[in-house]
Parts: C-alpha cells; structure tokens; sequence
C-alpha cells in the first residue's frame, strides 16, 4: 500500500486498446494515481506484478480465458494488491462468481472517468482500513450495545437532510429511552447546531486530532447533550478544519462513538466526498431523503448507479420523502415505479411551520409533537426500531 506521501501505483491488464485508452487518459489526471506503463501480456504477467508490486490491478475479464481462474492465482499469490474486475455488459451477469473468486470491486465499460476513479479510491481506503484494523481481541474488548447507525443524505440540495436528521435523532431517543448521538457530518456549512439553537466551540475536529486513542471521558467532554436529550456532536468551526479531516481519521473516530453510542444519526448533507462515504460505510442504513419531483427522482437514480459501485447491498438504502403534500407533486406510486424500490417513510410538507422552526432553534419534534409533521417522524422512528430489533429476536 503507497504511502500517503506517494502516488497508489495501478497496473491495467489489458489487451483492449479503448480500454487501455481511456483509462491513460483518466489517471493522467489524477496526482495521486499513477498507472505503471509496461505493456501486460499472458505470459509475462506474473512477472510484471513481482516487479512492480502494484496497489491496485485493473483486470480486463477479456484479457485470457478462464479469467475466474486468473482471479484467483493473482488474488492468492498477491494479497496486498486489490483487484478491479472491467466487465463488459454481457459479463455482468457473473458479478457473484467475480466477487467470489478474489475481486475486491468491479466496473462495466465503456466506463465513466469519475466512476473509474471512485472505484480505485474506494479500493485502496478499504486497504488501507484492513491493515489497520485491530485484532479480533481488541475488537470483542471494545464491542459493547449494538451498533445502529443511520446516515441521513441527499444528493440534491436543499432537500431537508438536517431537519430530517435532528427530528429521527430526537424520535429514536423518546422511543428508545437511551443515549443517541447525532453527527453533524455536513463538514462545510454544516448547520445542525443552529437548527438546535446550541452554542458551542466543540466539534468534531476535536475528537479527529485523538483519532485512535480517543476514549469516552473525552468523547462526553467533547460531545453537547441538547434539551431533547440528543447528544450532538457539531460540525467544524471553519473551513481550514474542515478541509483537514481525512477518511481515514474519522473512520477510527466513528468507531470510537459507536463504542460510547449505541444510537448514531448523522446528517450526510447532499456532497458526496469520502468522509460522506466513510459515514456512509461505518452505517447499517443510508436513508435517503428526495422530494417528489423530477430532479430528485433523477439524482436518487445516480445515487443508486454509485451505491451499486461502491458495493453497497440493495437493501442498505432506505427512502424518505419529504415535503408530500403539495399540488404539483409526483405520485408516491410513480416514484416507486421508476426508482424500483419502495418509500420507506413520508414526511408532509408545511413550510411556514418548517421556517417558525428554524428561526426558534426549536426541532418540531418538541415544538409540537402532536403535529403530522411530529406524527411521520414518530411512525419513521417506530419502523426504524422494527429493523433494529429484528436481528436480536432471530438470535434468541
């Protein structure tokens, strides 16, 4: 695995010259990717992988035949170096025997050149996490409450994520009668401390310079507990802190929390970057907030084409919609239609209560629970709990 310091060296087995083509042409963009130029055949291949001990290998399924086969030597031979299976649309239908055989992610071309980049990212994160991964011991010493964590995103702007976040925060703690931590995890312009009218130097950056040595006296000094009784832990206070965390540091902050919490919501915003995936990784759900109207319904597919990519099971991903109610709203049925996943949960549109809200710091959670706004929020809470509570009556 490169060094932070260095580039990650990528090795394209190929025989394929558009592939060959435009995956040059991607990388040749990228600092911190640099593709190991040598020319890659079938018989001098694991010659080139000694010599050149890559990070990560993109492996073109119509290099040879018995590609599986192939998998699997390189996998076995070479565990330090993470394959990436190119598929063409007609092999898509193996993706399980491609997993299966030693692949740690795939891609279909003709590819995107963002795409092709967020895999090679992904990949090599997920390296760097398993070579610092703690013992199994470590693991049982420090395992306490189960750990259910919800990353609340959107990826269009302006669809509610906070609002959403801070009012299942407030319903999971009312229902559960124990400890929930709500994360601001929009770490530019994050605003779940002004949602919640709370005053503080704390945030996030403090617990990020302990990464790894953190422990919960200092998570509690650090962390804010809010009149709902929701503990919340704020966004950077500038934008020269934000742009300091790095996915691998809050990657061992999250776990520190989940071993404090057993309740995390975090409020994931609407720019996907890889802390927002690194929260989207360390959670058991993503639910994803649109509102009924086209443009969300076109950003919620592209979510789905990059949770696919990253590997994410279908079922990780629930959907919340927020602000039914109005005229000129797309039909729950026709959204369900063309996203081809059900609506897990509906929140009613009233703005003018929405803005009393923020303007009073106060969440409608404790301003008026008896609302129907207050109501869909308690009935999200209560189905949330149903899969909370699923897997420990399965094991009793």
């Amino acid at each position: 695995m490169a060094k932070k310091s260095e580039s990650a060296t990528i090795l394209l087995v190929s025989k394929n010259p558009s592939v060959i083509e435009a995956t040059r042409t991607t990388l040749a963009e990228e600092n911190d990717l640099k593709l190991i130029e040598k020319e890659v055949t079938a018989e001098n291949l694991i010659t080139v992988l000694s010599q050149s001990k890559p990070d990560v290998i993109l492996l073109d399924f119509g290099f040879q035949q018995h590609p599986f086969y192939l998998v699997d030597k390189i996998a076995s031979d070479f565990p330090k170096s993470a394959i990436v299976a190119l598929l063409s649309e007609s092999e898509m239908v193996n993706l399980d025997r491609v997993v299966l055989s030693g692949a740690r992610a795939f891609l279909q071309y003709p590819f995107q050149s963002e795409k092709l980049v967020i895999i090679i990212n992904r990949v090599l994160e997920l390296l760097e996490r398993h070579q610092n991964s703690p013992t199994e011991s470590d693991v049982m010493e420090n395992t306490i409450n189960a750990k259910n964590t919800y990353t609340v995103f959107s990826p269009k702007g302006g669809a509610g994520t906070t609002t959403v976040a801070i009012n299942l925060a407030i319903g999971l703690q009312k229902e559960l009668k124990e400890d929930v931590l709500l994360i601001d995890g929009k770490h530019l312009f994050g605003h779940v401390a002004l949602f919640l009218n709370l005053f503080t130097g704390n945030s996030i950056t403090d617990l990020i310079a302990h990464a790894g040595k953190l422990d919960q006296q200092l998570i509690k000094q650090v962390v804010e507990q809010h009149a709902s009784g929701v503990y919340v832990l704020p966004s950077p206070n500038s934008i020269t802190q934000a742009q300091g965390i790095k996915p691998e540091n809050l990657f061992k902050v999250v776990q520190s929390l989940q071993e404090v919490f057993p309740n995390i919501i975090i409020d994931g915003g609407n720019y996907l970057d890889e802390n927002t995936v690194t929260y989207m990784d360390s959670s058991d759900k993503i639910l994803l907030v649109l509102n009924p109207d086209l443009a969300s319904m076109r950003d919620a597919r592209q979510f789905l084409e990059i949770a696919s990519t990253l590997s994410y099971p279908k079922e990780k991903v629930l959907f919340l919609l927020n602000l039914v109610g109005r005229k000129a709203d797309v039909k729950s049925d026709e959204i369900e239609s063309i996203l081809k996943m059900k609506i897990f949960g509906k929140i009613p549109a009233d703005e003018n209560l929405a803005l009393s809200c923020l303007n009073e710091g106060v969440p409608i959670m404790m301003k008026k629970p008896r609302h129907p706004i207050s109501r869909a929020y308690s009935d999200i809470t209560k189905d949330l709990l149903k899969i909370i509570q699923a897997p420990e009556e399965q094991e009793s």
